[in-house]
């Protein structure tokens, strides 16, 4: 199988005033070319199209330093398959060009274009913030600029724009990722976050309580702008849905009839890939029953995320809540009321779809009214 195809050319469509031309490499990958300058120059009547060097007498240094080329982009290339690292004229111009190589953005892009393939929108969407913010910091920067001084003078910018821990890191997470993808393919030599630290704090899930709950459940929803009516109510619906059935916000909308079983939602998390099988209970099959139409293959209409906050802030104001109401502490509501409840670590993270058993376990026990009760029932302690 022909994975690539590197050799040298002389470029006698740039010949110069003293009727020389200059050598390049061209290498083919899936129906693409590059063109790579060498540096050597030579006349058209002593090039030998194959193998690709001059027949002059004295040419045994150009010769030399075109075959080195050749072969260091061969191996580089080889190294990527070996690797099974996905190749293309794009990361040959980045390690080999002269203008692209030293340029971080260059790398952020490349990286950028692979990651893409399999990320959902929302994290490309992540992805995007970082590199505006990146620009925003510093408009222009080298490789060998990035290094930790780099990464500290970011982490700072950030903070300055208000941005706390969990902002922080994403933006740490996402940048890691990048530089790992230049060190994989041996576009850097070291990745800075070997010697940087990010601070994290220990997660914190904040949750509503049950009689919260309720309130969001009972509220009447003023009907004296129909527009924003209509959306405060959809909002509210669909965080409630989330309370029953501890679904993210683009699982939610993205929700549709092929995913309802008689009694249960059967899919596949857009973050995660994990399936999951939660079961539909009475308020949850309400709600799908009042926003199921025959002429939509989704149940519940379009709505952002961003507008589905809006509306969530003026129901916790409508509500009496004193909490910055947003989408995601719905799951995080079903998970701590789930705990709360004496479900099994086990169970709850087959329900949330969770990867790892860690991340379920800061909903387990995590009031110390549930410690309280949970130790209360063995008799040595009382």
């Amino acid at each position: 199988m022909a994975y690539f195809n590197v050799k040298a050319i002389l470029r006698t469509d740039k010949k110069r005033k003293d009727n020389l031309c200059p050598v390049y490499i061209v290498v083919s990958i899936k129906g693409k070319k590059i063109k790579i300058p060498v540096g050597v120059n030579g006349s058209a009547e002593e090039w030998i199209s194959k193998p690709g060097i001059f027949a002059e007498i004295g040419s045994g240094i150009r010769n030399t330093i075109i075959n080195k080329k050749v072969a260091a982009i061969e191996e580089f290339l080889w190294q990527q398959v070996v690797a099974d690292n996905e190749i293309s004229t794009d990361i040959v111009r980045f390690h080999f060009g002269k203008t692209a190589k030293s340029d971080f953005y260059s790398l952020l892009d490349e990286c950028y274009k692979a990651q893409f393939r399999i990320l959902t929108d929302t994290t490309k969407k992540h992805y995007l913030l970082v590199r505006r913010r990146l620009l925003e910091f510093q408009g222009q920067v080298g490789l060998h600029k990035v290094n930790q001084d780099f990464l500290l003078r970011f982490e700072l910018f950030l903070r300055s724009k208000g941005i706390g821990d969990g902002g922080v890191s994403t933006h740490h997470k996402v940048l890691r990722v990048v530089l790992n993808y230049g060190l994989k393919r041996k576009i850097i030599r070291e990745n800075p976050y070997a010697y940087f630290k990010v601070k994290r704090d220990a997660p914190r899930h904040l949750t509503l309580s049950e009689n919260q709950i309720r309130l969001i459940q009972a509220l009447e929803i003023p009907l004296d702008d129909y527009k924003h009516s209509k959306g405060l109510e959809l909002a509210r619906d669909l965080f409630l849905f989330s309370c029953y059935t501890a679904l993210r916000f683009s699982d939610v909308t993205g929700l549709s009839k092929s995913h309802v079983q008689p009694g249960f939602l059967f899919l596949c998390q857009g973050k995660t890939g994990i399936s999951v099988q939660v079961p539909l209970l009475e308020k949850a099959t309400t709600i799908i029953t009042k926003y199921s139409i025959p002429e939509r293959d989704t149940i519940f209409p379009y709505i952002s995320n961003q507008g589905a906050n809006r509306h969530l802030k003026r129901i916790a104001h409508l509500c009496g809540i004193d909490i910055k109401l947003h989408f995601h502490l719905s799951r995080h509501s079903f998970g701590s009321i789930m705990a709360g409840t004496g479900m099994d670590a086990y169970s709850l993270s087959r329900l949330m779809g969770h990867g790892n058993i860690k991340t379920t376990m800061l909903y387990v026990n995590n009031t110390l009214g549930n410690v309280r009760e949970q130790m209360g029932r063995s008799p040595i302690f009382k």
